[in-house]
C-alpha cells in the first residue's frame, strides 16, 4: 500500500493530496526557498492531527505544519520531503468573550478575521502583520508575528494565553487556559511561541482581546533626510508619548513608490514619518494636535493630520 493510500485510510479520501499542483503550492511560503513534500495532508481537527503526527512518528516520516505560507522565515518549508500539514482548513472562531476578554481560534483563522470578529463585539486584537489579510493565527504563533502596532502593543506571545498542541508522538497538551495571569508551573507558552511548528503542531490558541479603543489619529510628516525623521521620533520619544505605531519610509521606498505613483500621491523628501495614535476620543485629538506643534518645530516639508475609528 502506498503512503497516500495509508493516509487516505487513516485521515479520509479528501484529507489526503498528491497532485503536481497541490504538491507545489504546499513547497516554500514567501521567501526563496523551496521543497516539494511528498503529500499533502488537510487536517479539520485536533484528532487528524494527532492521527497523523503519531502515525509519522512510527514510519519515520517527517512532517511539516503549515498555514497560508505568507511568512519570510522558511518555517513551513517541507525541506525534508515527507509530509505537508495545512491546517487551513481548521479555520473555526470557537468563542470570543467580552467578559472574559478572551479569543478562542484554531490556527487556520485568517488574522484580519479574527480582528473583524472582535470589533464587531467592540474587542481588539492588536498584533498587525503587515501580511494580516491573508496569514493565519497559526502561522502568527508559529513565528511570534508582530507588525507596526508592537511598538505600544507587543507582539502574539503577549496575547497568547493557552495552547492546545500536538507533540511529534501524537499526544496532546493543553497548557495555560482563559486567566490572564497565571505562574503555575514552566512558561511552556514562551516555549512554543515562535518555535516554527518544531517542537509541536498547535491546534487551538486561546487568545486575550483588548476592548477597542473608540478614537484613531494619523499624521504624516515628510522630511527632508532621514536623520532629521530620526529626530523628530527622538522628540515624541523624549515629549512622553506612546503612539500605538510609528513608521518611517526611507528613500529608497519612496523613490519606488514615484514610480509606481502620482508624484502629488507621495509627499516630497527623503523620509516620511507615519505616526498612528488611539484611544479615547478627547485623548487622542489632544495627543495628535500636540505631536502634530511638536512636529512642525522640526521643520517637515510637509505635515498632515487625518482622524477616525480604530
Amino acid at each position: 500500500m502506498s503512503l497516500a493510500d495509508e493516509l487516505r485510510q487513516l485521515l479520509g479520501n479528501d484529507a489526503v493530496a498528491d497532485d503536481p499542483e497541490t504538491l507545489a503550492a504546499h513547497s516554500g511560503d514567501k521567501w526563496f526557498a523551496a521543497h516539494e513534500p511528498e503529500i499533502v495532508v488537510f487536517a479539520r481537527s485536533t484528532s487528524d492531527v494527532s492521527k497523523l503526527l503519531r502515525f509519522a512518528s512510527a514510519e519515520k516520516i517527517p512532517v511539516t505544519a503549515r498555514g497560508a505560507g505568507f511568512g519570510y522565515v522558511g518555517g513551513c518549508v517541507p525541506a525534508r520531503g515527507g509530509i505537508a500539514l495545512s491546517l487551513m482548513r481548521m479555520n473555526r472562531i470557537t468563542e470570543i468573550s467580552f467578559g472574559d476578554a478572551i479569543a478562542i481560534v484554531e490556527p487556520g483563522v485568517i488574522t484580519a478575521d479574527l480582528k473583524a470578529a472582535a470589533k464587531a463585539q467592540k474587542l481588539f486584537y492588536p498584533p498587525d502583520p503587515a501580511s494580516m489579510k491573508d496569514c493565519t493565527i497559526g502561522g502568527n504563533v508559529a513565528t511570534n508575528a508582530g507588525g507596526p502596532r508592537c511598538l505600544k502593543y507587543g507582539v502574539t506571545r503577549n496575547y497568547v494565553i493557552g495552547l492546545e498542541i500536538v507533540l511529534a508522538n501524537g499526544e496532546v497538551l493543553r497548557t495555560g487556559g482563559r486567566v490572564h495571569k497565571n505562574k503555575t508551573g514552566f512558561d511552556l507558552i514562551g516555549l512554543f511561541v515562535g518555535s516554527e511548528g518544531m517542537l509541536g503542531v498547535v491546534t487551538e490558541i486561546t487568545l486575550h482581546v483588548l476592548p477597542l479603543p473608540p478614537a484613531r489619529s494619523t499624521l504624516s510628516a515628510a522630511f527632508a533626510s532621514a536623520a532629521q525623521a530620526a529626530e523628530a521620533v527622538q522628540a515624541i520619544f523624549a515629549a512622553g508619548f506612546l503612539p500605538a505605531s510609528l513608521e518611517v519610509a526611507d528613500h529608497f521606498t519612496l523613490e519606488a513608490a514615484r514610480r509606481d505613483l502620482s508624484q502629488m500621491i507621495v509627499p516630497p523628501g527623503n523620509a516620511h514619518l507615519l505616526v498612528d495614535l488611539d484611544g479615547q476620543e478627547e485623548s487622542v485629538r489632544s495627543e495628535a494636535a500636540a505631536i502634530r506643534e511638536l512636529l512642525a518645530k522640526k521643520k517637515p516639508n510637509s505635515l498632515e493630520i487625518a482622524a477616525g475609528e480604530a
